[in-house]
């Protein structure tokens, strides 16, 4: 064996065991991944992530159950976003000419490739996020390259070129024209909206202070070629302006899409008549002379993006500001800034020297303890209609909800690692499960709109496996019964299956079966019922399942029960149990409408249900029987066989 193999061996085993240290069994009931907390203040819908380090993207549901992948050949590049209809759409490294990797996907519902545009070269590809417009079509972030030369000419110090290149970003927009075509209808460069005081033999010679409008091309706070590290792209259709967030320089850049492909490189045109120049810029005034480090506010942020119309802080600007640098120690916040955007959609030029407005943030999320939220890198954040924020921290693979005020409502956390899927019990060290960023859709979002969100099981494994967890009818009657089933396998036999229910009174259980007998299907094939009678007047039931192996190994879904449950709705019934014929009362004439029904040919009790009086799910002469007991001789009540509080049907 050779020493290098020796050596990324060791390596190997000690990456194993950072990321594998096992925190305990399943009976400690304690989450090192997967769903870690839930509440019903939560905002209620899915959530979409694609695990940088894998092919798969997953949508999940507010339990932490998967309700549908999409399986590609690429990795994510960096994003990932589910369309109205339904497609999934995600920058990816996609193979592209002379070693290089770049481009778009669009997988449908089913996982069909739709579009699959490459777009990369020898001196240039696309990296870390797309944007999709309202006319389908797609914004993207990429890199080109421009020689030593070329820098040097366009004013660079040559003293902050420490490698034989720069490579600034820029923007394209995409029109699909095909499987795997598109034109290129509209492009913006910051190469086009440079400024410099070096040199003033050299182009793009001027005065930095007053000319906030453009990039410096010697601020620098890293000599490599890559000097800006744009890293998110987002769209305002109201404004038809564009944001895109330079990490390296801590600025937002608000950008003009107004203006024609020939306007944006440069410096009139458009609707501001500004050409491609930058319009707005919040962040860091060191980056144009307009302030000092003390007036600096974001340091290396993520994911600067409009807040959609109709939520909460609409209009309003929302940053995951990573905190790489910060004074006081790197610690991350989400930050909503509120722009001085006047009538006309123009944003105040300051005077030379002085920054751009607001002088502050208008809200911020900020841990109890500021050291125990921080990502040092990727990250994104997204405000829900409930006024709840999503965040999430990438480089821990951490996603968890806030409430205005910061009180963390839900909180989830990426199984998914570059050794594959954990165990439950396992612990991830950061940097090894990293996602770019997460999206919650509400349950009518279009995209979902008649799709199967059947729940599966939870992506981390466990040594019993639950799934498909269901009740029927989905919004039950307070007279009807309710049918309880889920999928469970286990490599040991199964010793007890069980729903725990509660009406408002605390937990009870009822055994589930696999029987064929208990709405579970076949018998003996892993889909496990019960039933649970009426519950009269319960508006709602929490439950959730508890399994347990003959080695004793057991398994509460939801994972965190009985904190988190899920639950069934119950409405008023349309109907009295017992009363066949819709007169509003139980009577003897009601078992004389069941033998007309049964045996005459006459009208059916409507809703059938109404003359199931016993609650064995089916209208017969024994309901007949079974009222006129009830009626003359003091048996049990209608949908109560035999008078306990939770009647056995």
């Amino acid at each position: 064996m050779t020493l290098i193999t020796k050596t990324a061996n060791i390596f190997l085993l000690i990456a194993i065991i950072m990321l594998f240290a096992w925190a305990g069994n399943l009976e400690a009931q304690t989450p090192t991944v997967g769903l870690i907390k839930y509440s019903d203040r939560s905002f209620e819908g899915y959530t979409l992530f694609s695990p940088m380090t894998s092919t798969t993207t997953y949508l999940i549901d507010n339990y932490g159950r998967v309700v549908h992948k999409w399986a590609s050949e690429f990795q994510p590049n960096s994003s990932a976003y589910l369309m109205e209809n339904g497609s999934l759409i995600r920058p990816v490294s996609m193979p592209g000419p002379d070693n290089s990797s770049g481009g778009i996907e669009i997988l449908d519902w089913d996982g069909n490739p739709v579009w699959q545009f490459q777009y990369s070269g020898a001196d240039f590809y696309p990296h870390h996020d797309l944007e999709v417009l309202p006319n389908g079509n797609v914004l993207l972030i990429a890199r080109e390259t421009k020689t030593y030369a070329q820098a040097i000419a366009a004013g660079r110090n040559p003293a902050l070129l420490s490698a034989d290149n720069l490579q600034p970003d820029y923007i394209i927009e995409i029109e699909p024209t095909g499987p795997t075509t598109g034109d290129i209808v509209w492009e913006w460069h910051i190469w086009d909206h440079l400024v410099q005081d070096y040199d003033m033999t050299k182009e793009n010679f001027g005065v930095v202070a007053n000319h906030p409008e453009l990039l410096d091309i010697n601020f620098v706070t890293s000599t490599g070629s890559n000097w800006n590290h744009v890293n998110s792209v987002a769209y305002n259709p109201e404004l038809d302006q564009i944001i895109i967030g330079s990490r390296l320089l801590s600025e937002m850049w608000f950008i003009d899409h107004s203006a024609s492909l020939e306007e944006s490189s440069t410096h009139k045109g458009g609707s501001y008549g500004r050409g491609g120049d930058l319009i707005y810029r919040w962040g860091n005034p060191q980056v144009y002379d307009g302030g000092t480090s003390s007036d600096q506010h974001f340091y290396g942020q993520h994911d600067p993006h409009w807040i959609p119309p109709g939520l909460p802080g609409e209009g309003n600007i929302l940053v995951f500001n990573n905190g790489n640098g910060r004074p006081g120690g790197n610690y991350s916040t989400i930050e909503e800034i509120v722009t001085p955007l006047d009538s006309n959609g123009l944003y105040p030029i300051p005077e030379p020297g002085q920054s751009f407005a607001p002088e502050s943030n208008d809200w911020i999320y900020k841990a109890a303890n500021p050291y125990t939220f921080y990502s040092s890198f990727i990250s994104g954040s997204q405000r829900l209609d409930n006024g709840n924020t999503l965040i999430c921290s990438g480089g821990k693979g951490r996603f968890f909800e806030i409430t205005a005020n910061g009180e963390i409502v839900w909180e989830y956390k990426s199984p998914v690692t570059i050794f594959g899927i954990v165990d439950q019990g396992d612990y991830v060290s950061q940097g090894f499960n990293n996602v770019f960023r997460c999206y919650r859709y509400a349950h009518d979002f279009p995209g979902l709109d008649g799709r199967d969100l059947t729940p599966d099981g939870p992506l981390e494994i466990y040594p019993i496996s639950i799934s498909e967890v269901v009740h029927s009818p989905e919004y039950p009657f307070e007279t009807d019964s309710i049918y309880f089933s889920a999928r469970i396998e286990s490599d040991h036999e199964i010793f007890n299956a069980s729903v725990y229910f509660n009406i408002g009174s605390g937990f009870t259980s009822f055994e589930m079966f696999d029987d064929g007998f208990h709405n579970d299907g076949l018998r003996n094939d892993g889909l496990y019922g019960a039933v649970l009678p009426p519950l009269g007047t319960a508006d709602t039931i929490a439950y959730y399942i508890y399994v347990e192996d003959v080695l004793a190994s057991h398994l509460n879904d939801p994972y965190i029960a009985p904190q988190a449950t899920y639950t069934a709705i119950v409405e008023e019934s349309p109907y009295v149990c017992g009363d066949a014929n819709a007169d509003t009362m139980v009577n003897v004439s009601d078992a004389v409408y069941i033998i007309n029904y049964v045996f005459s040919g006459g009208n059916s009790p409507d809703p059938l249900e109404s003359g199931d009086a016993n609650c064995d799910t089916n209208v017969n002469v024994s309901d007949a029987v079974y009222l006129i007991n009830y009626v003359f001789s003091g048996g049990h009540a209608p949908c109560d066989s035999n008078g306990d509080t939770i009647p056995d049907c």
